[in-house]
């Protein structure tokens, strides 16, 4: 298996709701809105709109993503996008986003697995596709850079 650069996108912090510490852990709700994606095969935006990141602190600043959006390609057609991950904080990681700071890549474990769905045959390629990303805070958004796996 070898992996093959897909695409960079980012997404904007909107709001972020603090549900507060639940039976499975510390529930936190980002709301994204909006963002930009780009790569060999495809360029577009996010669409605003039920968008978000479900995320939950599980122990020691461990925390489990579940993310779904949608992408606009530039030429109208419309790509549903999953991924679920591992992002783990810690105090200088949440002293910097606090101060409105970002970090760079590789600075904490932030990994992703992705999964697409289109109706759209020049984007049917994505259906079959199984994508990784590594993705990083800058202060108001988050920026990710993924791999297609072939």
């Amino acid at each position: 298996m070898k992996l093959e650069f897909l695409m960079a996108f980012d997404s904007h912090v909107k709001e972020l709701q603090k549900v507060g510490s639940t039976p499975r852990g510390e529930r936190f709700i980002y709301v994204v809105e909006g963002g930009t994606f780009e790569g060999p095969k495809l360029k577009g935006k996010a669409k605003d709109g039920g968008a978000a990141d479900w995320m939950m602190v599980v122990n020691d600043g461990l925390s489990t993503l579940d993310v779904r959006k949608t992408f606009e390609t530039d030429d109208g057609a419309l790509i549903f996008v999953t991924y679920q991950g591992l992002y783990q904080f810690n105090e200088q990681l949440s002293a910097n986003l606090e101060k409105g700071e970002g970090y760079a890549f590789g600075d904490t474990l932030f990994q992703v697995q992705m999964q697409f769905e289109t109706g759209d045959e020049r984007y049917s390629w994505l259906n079959k596709t199984l994508a990784v990303a590594e993705g990083r805070e800058t202060g108001n958004k988050v920026e990710y850079r993924a791999y297609r796996m072939v």
